[in-house]
């Protein structure tokens, strides 16, 4: 951005503005690289806990931890991940239902703690705890194997498979969104199952996320079933559409 157009940012920031402390510190780190300002300024942007920041700071976190050989690495990796984006969690009224790219932002804040939360778990205590609890039926177990094998231990063939049985069991993140194609009739049955186990929902956090989660879910459902009906082109239904 202009260097005009900067100054006015850090005048709002120095006057307590949370989304322009967040919105210099992406200036000086992503786009011009100025790493002494931008060292700055991340502090500065984590104090504040501006959600779109930690998002971003967190995301890089877990990319180091998938990369980090030593199972002690991955634990600091992730916990610096759920610190960043818990901490950001409180100024969550500034994440729009809608956001630039016509998603639902909330929602995608939601996903990215619950994601750090799982690889955090299953680093610390292995997968066959949530193996046993995923065969007898928890949603919540699949899910937390399928962030496992992505995140802790890079296996794309168990990933697969337990983002499907996830899906099959209702998992809210899962349920129609997996990486394996299959029908449409089949991500329609588990979006329509997912949403109806609203205790399952519930688990996640407070009515904020469960209103996150359940937003998505409907969007998922709308955008499933336009394309299953032959349509093509853009989706243009669901949240964003009334938002």
């Amino acid at each position: 951005m202009p260097d005009k157009e900067l100054r006015a940012l850090i005048r709002l920031a120095d006057q307590g503005d949370i989304r322009a402390t967040g919105q210099v510190w992406q200036e000086y780190a992503l786009v011009r690289e100025d790493r002494r300002n931008a060292k700055l300024w991340a502090s500065r942007a984590i104090r504040a806990g501006d959600p779109d920041t930690m998002e971003s700071m967190a995301d890089d976190w877990m990319w180091e931890g998938q990369r980090a050989v030593e199972t002690r690495h991955k634990l600091v990796f992730y916990d610096a991940a759920l610190r960043l984006l818990e901490n950001g969690y409180r100024n969550r009224r500034l994440l729009p239902t809608c956001g630039g790219a016509g998603l639902n932002d909330r929602y995608f804040y939601v996903a990215n703690i619950r994601r750090a939360r799982a690889a955090l778990a299953t680093a610390r205590n292995g997968p066959d705890v949530w193996i046993q609890r995923a065969n007898k039926g928890s949603s919540s177990a699949a899910y937390h194997l399928a962030n496992h094998y992505f995140w802790v231990e890079l296996d794309q063939t168990k990933r697969g498979q337990w983002e499907r049985r996830a899906s099959e069991l209702g998992d809210p993140m899962f349920a129609g969104n997996i990486v394996l194609g299959r029908p449409a009739s089949e991500d329609i049955r588990d979006i329509l199952y997912a949403l109806g186990k609203k205790p399952e929902i519930a688990k996640l956090g407070d009515a904020w996320v469960q209103d996150a989660v359940t937003a998505d879910l409907r969007d998922r459902l709308a955008r499933t079933r336009h394309f299953a009906s032959g349509k093509t082109g853009k989706f243009s239904g669901g949240s964003c559409k009334t938002a």
